[in-house]
């Protein structure tokens, strides 16, 4: 069943590119942004990113809270490596280039993964850092690179020094400007930002957590599973909670996600389809919901009459203002000839680059239009 499409809103502040732009200027940091950024009160800011809490799992939590809660939209593409780029430099999508989870990146010759920095196929992490560090293959300007207050992230240990959590958090030039601080699993994250709170010596505290979306992408929202991870994601945001109120009166405490989730039925496998393939110059790319091809055929119609997708060209892209604001070496660099969007919510898109490809067992997924994917909770308190 095809499904109203939320479109993200860049020209209205209370959304996640607005939080990114408050961000940057409770920061001191000065960006062109197209909205007033939202203003944060206090001289202490804690901001804590709960991965994968969409709005519509947030509201089964159940959960009462005596702050501000807000419905916002998110950005697009509706994935977490771009999210996280949007607010950790003030830029939208059509501007830092990171258009997806796996993208292609004219600079590199490749289509890589940009969480895991390695050309997709390669078993080792970061692997393009030795040929060109993120900073350089991506035009992202952070904003920690630009602040001279305190910042700390903590972050589970196991992308505590990835080249993604290097560029957006660290500035590695200044370390008395920026702090990290790795943890193994929930609790010890939560006494983590108290020992941090306590100490009182950051005038920033970023926290990330991202088991709540492990658990949708391994067994999606609406199983025998779907209380487990109500009781994680609960237990998780009522002690963070709890924390806020202890310390508001020294810090204010933002929490939000990036995106929310849908549990897919069926999946579509590009390697199947050998004449779209070979009117392409490189594999589809991109994320299972939201797919870039590059072809110097005309191919919308193919895919629009093949795969029922809601295809954009590059021209409609910028003037849909999907990515907001669109930079000539993002439009040159990064996006595809052509933008697939699915116009369901229980269908997703996938080229597998090796037999039993992991992709092909997540059952939440994201990256979409659908209001699952597309509207967060923004909690301040």
């Amino acid at each position: 069943m095809e499904l109203d499409l939320e479109y993200p809103d860049y020209d209205n502040n209370m959304t996640i590119y607005g939080l990114s732009c408050g961000l940057a200027k409770f920061f001191d940091v000065k960006r062109n942004c197209m909205v007033n950024p939202i203003a944060f009160q206090g001289n202490k800011l804690v901001f804590i990113f709960i991965d994968g809490l969409g709005w519509e799992l947030f509201n089964r939590l159940n959960i009462e809270i005596k702050g501000e809660v807000n419905k916002i939209k998110t950005v697009f593409p509706s994935t977490t490596s771009t999210v996280t780029t949007t607010l950790f430099t003030g830029q939208t999508p059509g501007e830092h280039g990171v258009l997806g989870y796996i993208m292609f990146n004219k600079k590199l010759g490749g289509i890589i993964n940009t969480l895991r920095y390695n050309y997709v196929g390669e078993p080792i992490n970061d692997s393009i850092k030795q040929y060109m560090g993120f900073i350089k293959a991506f035009p992202v300007k952070p904003w920690i690179h630009e602040t001279n207050k305190k910042i700390l992230t903590i972050i589970q240990n196991s992308i505590s020094n990835t080249e993604f959590t290097n560029t957006l958090h660290r500035d590695l030039n200044r370390p008395d400007i920026s702090y990290l601080v790795g943890y193994f699993n929930s609790t010890d994250m939560i006494i983590n930002l108290i020992k941090s709170l306590s100490s009182n010596q950051y005038d920033g505290i970023f926290v990330y957590y991202d088991a709540v979306d492990h658990l949708g992408h391994s067994y999606g929202y609406n199983n025998e599973f779907h209380d487990f991870i109500l009781y994680d994601a609960k237990y998780v945001l009522e002690n963070l909670i709890n924390v806020a109120y202890k310390f508001r009166d020294k810090y204010t405490f933002v929490l939000f996600a990036d995106h929310g989730q849908i549990t897919v039925k069926k999946t579509v496998v590009w390697n199947n389809d050998k004449e779209l393939l070979d009117m392409l110059e490189v594999p589809p790319y991109g994320d299972s919901r939201a797919i870039w091809f590059r072809s110097r055929y005309n191919i919308k119609k193919y895919l629009e009459d093949k795969y029922n997708l809601l295809v954009f060209d590059k021209n409609e892209i910028i003037d849909s203002k999907l990515l907001g604001k669109v930079e000539n070496e993002v439009m040159n660099n990064y996006m595809g000839d052509y933008l697939g969007i699915s116009k369901d919510n229980e269908t997703k898109y996938l080229y597998t680059y090796r037999e039993n490809d992991p992709g092909l067992n997540l059952k939440g997924n994201h990256s979409g239009l659908t209001k699952e994917e597309m509207y967060v909770p923004l909690i301040i308190i």
